[in-house]
């Protein structure tokens, strides 16, 4: 029998496939993660609908999925496109409640800012295209910001929705968090800061504005096709900067 990789969440029960999705979600103690991969394997299986980011493939295989799920993942793609065209100027997704707020020193390389909706996060509707958890926009140095996206989140503890199978995987990192407050920072080298302690931090996943199914459904930006859509400026596409996407 072949040895697959096994993912240990402390004290949570991680179901690979949800039909239904609750409405309200009681909280949930910050937890501990061991994620093992099989010896020699350096990423998940193709099929794998949650792990760590660095863990997952960029992107899916839509060999594997269904003409069901891919069909699905194709109308949410155009329905999450629809819904957040309007905010495409970024000041009137300020106006609607996303922040968009950007740090004083403009970065040295594209950054992809997260517009979240605190409004969206406590609505109780999860993966729901008309109202993403965040707005994903490029912020390319010496251009305005570009929607090229949005993420969709879940309350820490619990697992997203897989009605597209294998074409959406759900991503989390590993953080440091103090009680039940929100964790952000990654471990140092030294592990977390005294009174902190490891964690996985919530599941999220990213939808990107791309033409093709495969790279909309990427786990970190996919550059290649955002340049090839002109989602990004020339000049960024030429120099390589924004090859490593988050």
């Amino acid at each position: 029998m072949s040895r697959r990789p096994v993912v240990v969440l402390t004290g949570l029960a991680v179901g690979l496939a949800l039909t239904v999705v609750p409405a309200a979600i009681p909280s949930a103690p910050p937890l501990s993660v061991v994620c093992k991969l099989a010896p020699g394997e350096t990423v998940l299986p193709a099929g794998a609908a949650h792990g760590l980011a660095s863990h997952l493939r960029q992107y899916p295989d839509l060999s594997i999925a269904t003409a069901r799920q891919r069909a699905s993942a194709t109308r949410i793609l155009q329905l999450a496109r629809n819904a957040s065209a309007r905010f495409r100027d970024a000041r009137a997704a300020k106006r609607a409640g996303y922040d968009t707020h950007l740090a004083r020193n403009a970065p040295a390389a594209v950054g992809y800012l997260h517009a979240e909706s605190r409004r969206n996060a406590n609505d109780g509707r999860f993966f729901d295209p008309k109202h993403p958890e965040a707005l994903i926009y490029a912020n390319d140095p010496g251009h305005p910001l570009v929607l090229v996206g949005v993420m969709f989140s879940m309350p820490r503890g619990k697992p997203g929705p897989t009605p597209i199978g294998p074409v959406g995987r759900w991503h989390s990192h590993v953080i440091c968090v103090q009680g039940t407050k929100r964790g952000l920072a990654p471990p140092g080298p030294g592990g977390c800061p005294k009174g902190q302690r490891i964690a996985q931090g919530s599941e999220m996943l990213h939808l990107w504005f791309t033409k093709d199914l495969r790279s909309a459904y990427a786990v970190h930006a996919p550059v290649p096709e955002l340049c090839r859509d002109r989602l990004l400026s020339p000049a960024t596409c030429r120099s390589g900067a924004g090859r490593t996407g988050m």
